[in-house]
């Protein structure tokens, strides 16, 4: 139906005043109208009580509040209350056709912000009110506002681990960043991706998983090197005893998501595939970037130390 039709999505402009019928209000929504079809390619026409009167009364919109108000009460209640609540509510539909799938939540936001400032442009009669409502007004409003902050949140996330990770390692910087630098390089990449309501917070779920298996990872190793004290060598053991139980409940963890792909609601669907990739990203980072970064930082704790030592020593000077 909405390939042969075009789409059903649609905003709907509420206009709201004491007297909607007056002559001066019927003839601001008459002319908002055709300007927002003439001027915005998104919007493929507008329906509200003005095309009921006019077909009505000719293609001509009456002058006058009392033919304007015969006419109305001559028409089905049925027709009328779909546009028309009363006499100080009506709306104007304007129809975007498949908006959702063609122009995408980004540009339906634009268009939503684009018709607020058709409204300043052409602004109604004093005492008539025009705002957005509809569901793709509600949709846009609560992925907003659901969003908005993203980054923001994400940095305290990172923030707040390190200065945890800080405090029960007592001080030492280089198993503080750890964990926590290659969550960086995950988050990136998940940047890429759609987000939807779910799927807004996930980088703090990203930034969860990941350490975990990075932390654990991080003791063994130090456990390890404290018995050989071969950073290599201790990766290697490290590699073999943790490795396959890191793997393990990595890949419980992505099928247990995955079940969610096969759903049939989109955002259900959208969440479970974005929580997939993030832990399998996270899971590769932890066996590639991770030990990498940790091999390096552990081979330069000396030169850690050292500037650490010299800024103490200059503390002390100060003082």
């Amino acid at each position: 139906m909405s390939d042969i039709f075009e789409g059903t999505d649609s905003i709907t402009l509420l206009v709201q005043a004491d007297d909607v019928t007056d002559p001066a209000t019927m003839k601001w929504m008459d002319g908002f109208g055709s300007y927002l079809y003439e001027s915005r390619g998104q919007v493929y026409g507008t329906t509200s009580i003005i095309n009921l009167i006019k077909a009505a009364n000719g293609g001509v919109l009456p002058s006058d509040k009392t033919q304007i108000r015969q006419i109305i009460d001559s028409l089905p209640p049925s027709m009328v209350s779909r546009y028309l609540d009363g006499h100080d509510t009506a709306i104007i539909d304007l129809s975007l056709g498949q908006a959702i799938s063609v122009l995408g939540e980004e540009s339906i936001d634009r268009l939503i912000k684009e018709i607020d400032k058709d409204i300043a442009w052409y602004p109604p009669p004093p005492g008539v009110s025009a705002r957005e409502t509809g569901d793709l007004v509600v949709m846009t409003t609560v992925i907003g506002a659901l969003t908005t902050g993203r980054t923001e949140m994400t940095l305290m996330g990172l923030v707040l681990v390190f200065i945890v990770l800080l405090f029960i390692y007592r001080g030492d910087v280089i198993k503080a960043l750890l964990p926590v630098l290659p969550m960086v390089a995950v988050i990136g990449w998940m940047g890429g991706l759609k987000y939807t309501p779910l799927t807004a917070t996930l980088g703090s779920l990203i930034l969860g998983i990941g350490s975990e298996y990075a932390i654990l990872m991080m003791e063994m190793f130090y456990e390890e090197l404290g018995k050989c004290s071969d950073a290599m060598e201790a990766m290697r053991i490290t590699a073999r005893r943790i490795g396959s139980a890191l793997m393990a409940a990595g890949l419980t963890t992505v099928f247990g998501f995955g079940a969610l792909i096969a759903s049939l609601f989109m955002i259900t669907n959208n969440f479970g595939l974005v929580a997939v990739l993030a832990v399998i990203f996270a899971l590769l980072t932890t066996f590639t970037v991770f030990v990498v970064l940790m091999l390096r930082m552990e081979l330069r704790r000396e030169t850690f130390t050292a500037i650490k030592r010299r800024i103490t020593n200059t503390r002390r000077i100060t003082d």
